[in-house]
């Protein structure tokens, strides 16, 4: 937990700074110098919360973020985004908001947000497969799903009795056997008499046993068509009236598969996609930045996508002003040892954006609706939401982004336990106060920072902003952090060029001080801790 240190007050009464939880003034102008964010000439960390109703602002601002983004429609039920950012400015925040027209000059306006993740990949098939009128479709599972040539995957028929489908090829194709998998699953229909129809003639008619696997049926003859046509005659019952079928082939005399269509794999937005939506919006209105979120796919630990479509990402990047990221590694994989992928995704994508500001969104709890049930799922814990902002800000982030909702045990758009509530304030409100120094210059000399052993530490320097025009840097800043999945400790060096030895080294919110040796000081760190630093100039 972090103290207030009153050291550090002068920097909540810097002039145009608001401090945490404080309303913000009107925006009057919006600024990227370099990578850090100015509002009406004075910096500014934007800390944001996503897609929020009007009721959990009050949450939000106990959470000392300063920052809306995102908006459907009707949300707190406004008419339209205009509507509902001037309930944010209302309520003291900024808000990033999808692209209006009207927008444009609005007080709260920090600026623009692309559609959410343009990058997040979908399979699309070429396949046609037309069911009949009366069968209730389920989108997870489409019918290309049978023509995949996965035959683990599947395609759900509901209801299975009398369903029927309709495969159109783009050419006429010449078939020997039909090959057919069905899905056998507990308490699920499974098909036992079906028939197979040719350009609209019956060409097969079999029984299909009551087991797994491949079950193949020779045709009588061979048989040329464009359209192949299966219906269930009847079922096997089971406790649900739906079925399903994991795969269709229909084989030539070679054993080959002439009805296989493999699916493509393509993000919801190409670059081209976003890059003219990106110009449209920027020439209707150039005074507030763009804001794009990417999923964490960039990052090569990801193997899920084709590397053509990972080596497309510094495109997206020239779709935007301000680009960002979101990897959840425990409430979205339930793997607390996956924290470090938040340092090197950082890294990965301010090196990408070569100059442009970047966030990260931030986990806050359990309750993801992909991990499994909730007495299965891992803990988020104050310690892990600190440690992976601060990882993220020594890699360069210059904002910051809370993704708070949860879908277990009930869904709820803030659904932050009290503990990482307090946490996240604490974190909030230092960042705050601190920064014009986090968004400060880097320092001319060298600093670094190692441990005894392979413990993965990292350390950002800035110099501290100048109390008046004719005086120094107040300081330099060293924010440093232990991101060591494996929860090592550690005893740190860190090095600063030109150190004198004796110098007191003070150890921001914490209460104490430490002594520099010529050229380093030391100190330990826990799993996970953040230590911040102030040097005299």
């Amino acid at each position: 937990m972090t103290r207030f240190s009153p050291a550090f007050a002068l920097l909540a009464l810097l002039p145009g700074l608001a401090a945490a939880g404080e309303p913000l003034p009107p925006i009057e102008r919006v600024e990227l110098k370099v990578t850090a964010f100015h509002v009406n000439g004075k910096p500014f960390f934007p800390l944001m919360a996503w897609l929020q109703d009007a009721g959990n602002w009050p949450a939000v601002k106990a959470c000392a973020m300063n920052t809306i983004a995102g908006y459907w429609p009707k949300s707190s039920g406004t008419r339209d985004v205009a509507e509902y950012l001037s309930l944010v400015e209302k309520a003291g925040l900024y808000g990033v908001m999808p692209f209006e027209p009207k927008l444009k000059g609005h007080p709260a306006l920090l600026g623009y947000i692309h559609d959410d993740e343009p990058d997040l990949t979908q399979q699309v098939s070429d396949a046609v497969v037309e069911p009949a009128k009366h069968l209730r479709i389920n989108r997870r599972t489409p019918l290309w799903k049978i023509l995949d040539g996965d035959r683990t995957s599947w395609s759900v028929l509901d209801p299975l009795q009398d369903a029927a489908i309709t495969i159109k090829l783009n050419a006429p194709v010449t078939i020997e056997a039909i090959a057919l998998w069905p899905t056998i699953s507990k308490g699920l229909a499974v098909p036992k008499e079906v028939v197979f129809s040719g350009d609209g003639a019956e060409i097969l008619k079999v029984t299909v046993e009551n087991k797994k696997g491949e079950q193949r049926f020779p045709l009588p003859r061979p048989v040329t068509l464009k359209e192949l046509t299966m219906r269930v005659a009847s079922t096997y019952p089971g406790d649900q009236e739906w079925g399903s079928i994991g795969e269709i082939e229909g084989l030539d005399n070679a054993g080959k598969n002439l009805l296989l269509s493999p699916p493509r794999t393509v993000p919801r937005a190409t670059p081209a996609q976003t890059l003219e939506k990106y110009k449209a919006m920027k020439a209707a209105d150039p005074t507030r930045p763009i804001f794009m979120t990417l999923t964490g796919n960039f990052h090569p630990f990801f193997k899920r996508i084709p590397e053509e479509l990972r080596a497309a990402y510094p495109d997206y990047v020239k779709a935007t002003d301000v680009i960002g990221y979101d990897i959840y590694p425990i409430y979205g994989w339930n793997k607390p040892e996956w924290i470090h992928l938040v340092q090197e995704a950082t890294g990965l994508l301010v090196k990408m954006a070569a100059g442009k500001p970047v966030y990260a969104w931030i986990e806050t709890s359990k309750g993801g609706q992909w991990t499994g049930a909730l007495e299965n799922q891992k803990e988020v814990t104050p310690a892990h939401i600190r440690a992976e902002v601060w990882m993220s800000i020594t890699r360069g982030a210059t904002a910051i982004g809370y993704f708070t909702h949860v879908w277990k045990p009930a869904y709820h758009q803030f659904g932050v336990p009290e503990a990482n509530r307090q946490a996240i304030r604490e974190i909030n409100e230092q960042i705050t106060r601190l920064a014009p120094a986090i968004l400060g210059a880097a320092p001319k000399q060298a600093v670094a920072i190692a441990a005894q052993g392979d413990t993965k530490l990292d350390l950002l320097a800035r110099e501290g902003p100048s109390t008046s025009p004719a005086a120094g840097p107040d300081g330099l800043y060293l924010f440093a952090v232990n991101y060591d999945e494996r929860l090592r400790e550690a005893t740190a060096t860190i090095k600063v060029e030109g150190l004198a030895a004796g110098t007191t080294v003070s150890v921001v919110d914490e209460g104490r001080t430490l002594k520099a040796d010529a050229g380093s000081f030391t100190d330990a760190f826990a799993p996970l801790a953040v230590h911040i630093y102030k040097l005299p100039r």
